[in-house]
């Protein structure tokens, strides 16, 4: 049997198998907050640092299918920020400036105009 429910940290993970008794848990939401949260619960490492989501986010954008007139993209990006401004307070920013835009190449740009370099 696996736990499920609410894992957002090393700790909470901790917290759920210790009162279900199992000695697993499936991770869901919690991992739009921190990326590397599977790695966070198994082997209690620090979350991702900021350059490195940037740099996620970048490879997400760039993933798109040329030509989707639809937002589906847009809100993806939009919702995975609005999660990570739970744990980065770096997020906030980013989307704030996205958040006003509509389509995605204006979001990809913005995006991919982040110098990880220089978040370091």
């Amino acid at each position: 049997m696996i736990a499920n429910g609410e894992i957002w940290d090393w700790q909470s993970a901790q917290q759920c198998m210790a009162i279900s008794g199992c000695d697993a848990v499936m991770i869901g939401r919690g991992a739009l907050n921190i990326p590397n949260l599977s790695r966070v619960v198994k082997y209690n490492e620090p979350r991702m640092p900021w350059p490195e989501v940037v740099a996620l986010l970048q490879k997400y954008t760039r993933l798109e299918k040329q030509g989707d007139t639809g937002l589906y993209h847009v809100a993806r990006i939009k919702q995975w920020l609005s999660y990570l401004r739970k744990e980065y307070d770096e997020a906030t920013e980013l989307f704030q400036h996205v958040r006003v835009l509509n389509n995605s190449p204006d979001i990809a740009r913005a995006i991919q105009a982040i110098d990880i370099d220089k978040l370091r």
